[in-house]
């Protein structure tokens, strides 16, 4: 920080793109030519913010949608009936936009587009 001469912590953005690497890397084999990429972006992370950060991170606010671990897994195995389900109990306009924390703050979107499911992301977009 220019004013205290302090570290300028890393924001939640950068916090959940670590996060997403560093699971990525941890289900990924050492001979898997994206390990070295993910390693190298994880090492960047604790160089910059050290290996001991102590997790203090500027906020934002958190006025999103968490998506529940059942959901998330029926996305990966494709069970689109259980999304849908789940999508349409709530609010569909702050569910279409959920996060899941404990993956980075992954979208449905980008779940749906890692697992090929074509249609799902087609209904994300149009709600």
């Amino acid at each position: 920080c220019p004013l205290c001469r302090g570290s300028i912590p890393p924001s939640q953005e950068q916090i959940s793109e670590i996060k997403m690497t560093m699971f990525l890397m941890n289900n990924t084999s050492v001979d898997d030519p994206n390990y070295g990429i993910y390693a190298r972006e994880v090492g960047q992370f604790e160089a910059e913010y050290g290996e001991d950060w102590d997790g203090t991170t500027i906020e934002y606010g958190n006025d999103f949608v968490s998506i529940p671990d059942y959901v998330g897994k029926a996305v990966y195995q494709g069970d689109l009936r259980t999304v849908l389900q789940w999508l349409g109990k709530g609010n569909i306009r702050e569910r279409v936009n959920a996060k899941c924390e404990v993956r980075g703050n992954i979208g449905l979107l980008l779940l749906a587009a890692m697992n090929q499911h074509h249609d799902l992301m087609s209904y994300l977009l149009l709600n």
